[in-house]
């Protein structure tokens, strides 16, 4: 993927116009839509201000050889950071709000397992059903046309 794809995905991700993010970098609208068209590209110290504000380093922003893969993102280790981001908006966590944090992802994490599990074994159930000779979809097709 291209440089200015990873900068507009980066700014989306978190929620915020263009105007926010070029406010807070310190650099004009138009230049930051210059970036994210791939018209221009910005130079060094840009370049790093902007990977600062979306919480990247220089080798995620500027990655090309990321196509075909998705980005992975362990939402334990996340969840330890001090400063995190949530629909655009940045939390400084304390210990106890990391470990509540934690807990809850845990627990929620659990719940999508066991569901995904049930899921699975309805899936199966309902296969097995279909499979049994055909006997009944039969009868329903004969029940139908005797009707």
């Amino acid at each position: 993927m291209q440089f200015y794809k990873n900068l507009k995905r980066a700014r989306v991700r978190m929620g915020k116009s263009q105007i926010e993010v070029a406010k807070a970098v310190g650099i004009s609208n138009a230049a930051l839509s210059n970036y994210e068209t791939g018209y221009r590209e910005p130079d060094l110290d840009t370049l790093c201000s902007l990977a600062n504000y979306y919480g990247l380093t220089l080798d995620e922003l500027v990655a090309v050889k990321s196509e075909g893969k998705e980005t992975v993102l362990d939402m334990a280790s996340i969840a330890k950071c001090k400063h995190v981001a949530f629909n655009g908006n940045v939390y400084s966590l304390k210990e106890s709000q990391k470990k509540v944090l934690l807990r809850e992802l845990g627990t929620l994490f659990e719940r999508f397992e066991k569901s995904r599990i049930n899921m699975e074994t309805v899936e199966n159930h309902r296969h097995n059903h279909i499979n049994r000779g055909g006997l009944l979809g039969a009868n329903l097709a004969t029940s139908r046309i005797k009707k």
